[in-house]
């Protein structure tokens, strides 16, 4: 409860939310799962009551990026995409990263997650093939993933059960 009435009250969090919601509800509904998800899973893990905050509105606002490119990516499976549009795709984070990076109001560990969602431990995410990523990114980025690939969003639904096996078979490679 706490964590949600402090998200609630930053006035800046709820303008950028509203913002992705009014561009596409498609979109602001995978932003709240992911969120929703990556938060149970920090409780579970009994992080701290910061980590949990910023987990919370690092997944909120992990997708603002998509704000910025002009390529259709619902129920598109990206690996089909001509180069120059999976080029642009993977710009996102950067994107999202590059509007908030100034901002006083969001934690350097929320602005990781913009950036890092899509990094992976083998090193072949994006934008930073990155693979010393926190915790808090690692959640991010697993919940993340879940909910794409549940809702269609860069890549071809997939059924939930599929989804949880491709993520068991990945654990501690991919994820």
């Amino acid at each position: 409860e706490d964590i949600i009435t402090n998200i609630m009250e930053e006035e800046n969090v709820i303008e950028q939310i509203f913002d992705i919601k009014e561009r596409s509800a498609d979109i602001y509904e995978h932003s709240i799962s992911t969120c929703t998800l990556a938060t149970l899973i920090a409780l579970k893990m009994k992080l701290s009551k910061e980590s949990i905050y910023n987990i919370s509105v690092g997944c909120l606002l992990h997708d603002l990026g998509l704000r910025y490119i002009s390529l259709d990516f619902e129920n598109v499976d990206y690996e089909s995409l001509p180069d120059k549009y999976k080029e642009e795709y993977r710009k996102h984070p950067i994107y999202g990263y590059t509007a908030l990076k100034n901002e006083n109001w969001l934690s350097k560990t929320s602005k990781e997650i913009i950036l890092c969602h899509h990094e992976r431990l083998d090193g072949n995410g994006y934008p930073l093939r990155a693979q010393n990523l926190s915790l808090e990114v690692k959640i991010a980025a697993v919940c993340d993933f879940f909910d794409e690939h549940i809702c269609g969003i860069g890549c071809q639904r997939m059924k939930v059960y599929e989804v949880v096996e491709f993520l068991k078979a990945a654990k501690d490679t991919v994820f």
